[in-house]
């Protein structure tokens, strides 16, 4: 999580709007996350994004949260 927010932000954004490299990226965010802070609610949100992330809706909602707010929808 923190490599990925360390990131600039327009190389954030084309990593997660590549539609399989965004999945990659999602999943290793979530579950980092998970692993990191060890809630009920990380865990929902990552093996959300492990069944359903590998469609481009989700990755379009990270985007633009991250565009917006700087870090990944629910993973700060």
């Amino acid at each position: 999580m923190k490599w990925f927010n360390h990131l600039s932000r327009p190389l954030q954004i084309i990593l997660l709007i590549i539609p399989f490299v965004g999945w990659i990226v999602e999943l290793v965010v979530r579950w980092d996350c998970f692993l990191k802070k060890s809630s009920f609610g990380h865990l929902l949100i990552a093996l959300f994004f492990t069944i359903f992330g590998v469609a481009w809706l989700p990755c379009l909602i990270d985007c633009l949260s991250c565009a917006f707010e700087k870090h990944l929808l629910f993973a700060k």
